[in-house]
């Protein structure tokens, strides 16, 4: 059950320009920097992110690589889609080595299906939830787990707080699991139809979801 309900919003920032071309980069609203040089380190990365032709893109990237975490998640990213596990997991790690949280996701993936390491529920329990505060894909994700009750017990509270902090971030995927937990009395909540409008409203508001666009090459 739980694959049916990770793989579909993971699987979105596993495409890279060689089978979707890249949007305009737009800095998603929920991003903050603790200093100007992690700032500074994403806006190099964009540059590269930019560039359509794939061969120039990687040439972008590797020249930043070894010192740019999010030259290093996005190679991470890139890697995954390639199936080079290994090449993966080394970027992943020293993303997340250099501090940077975005990293987690796409790692907690990797041990979640066990793709280039022992299949480990437990480290991707623990990835996610290190990265749920700063990252709403990882809070979307993570909130699965306690609602469901996997691999940790069933906090339905807790949850709900983590898709919420999701879909504060304009994450669409956690506003409409929001609708539909109001509207349906999901997880044994009950129906609340101010919610409903609440989140029915942000919907209708058709704000870009940007969240994805920190994986993408």
């Amino acid at each position: 059950m739980l694959k049916k309900l990770l793989l579909p919003s993971l699987s979105i920032f596993l495409f890279t320009a060689c089978s979707l071309k890249m949007p305009e980069f737009s800095m998603p609203s929920f991003l903050s920097f603790s200093n100007n040089k992690d700032a500074l380190a994403l806006e190099k990365a964009n540059v590269c992110q930019k560039i359509e032709d794939i061969d120039n893109k990687l040439f972008c990237y590797r020249k930043i690589v070894n010192e740019n975490s999010y030259a290093q998640l996005r190679m991470g990213t890139y890697s995954v889609e390639k199936k080079d596990y290994k090449k993966a997991i080394d970027y992943l790690n020293q993303s997340i080595d250099n501090k940077n949280a975005y990293a987690n996701l796409a790692l907690a993936f990797l041990y979640y299906k066990g793709d280039g390491v022992e299949k480990d529920i437990d480290k991707a329990f623990k990835l996610l939830k290190d990265s749920s505060d700063i990252d709403p894909n990882s809070a979307y994700q993570l909130s699965r787990f306690y609602l469901q009750g996997i691999n940790t017990k069933v906090d339905v509270d807790k949850g709900i707080d983590l898709l919420e902090f999701a879909a504060s971030k304009n994450m669409l995927a956690a506003q409409k699991m929001l609708v539909n937990i109001y509207k349906e009395g999901l997880f044994s909540q009950d129906k609340n139809a101010k919610k409903v409008k609440q989140w029915e409203d942000i919907i209708k508001k058709d704000i870009k979801d940007t969240n994805f666009e920190i994986y993408k090459l």
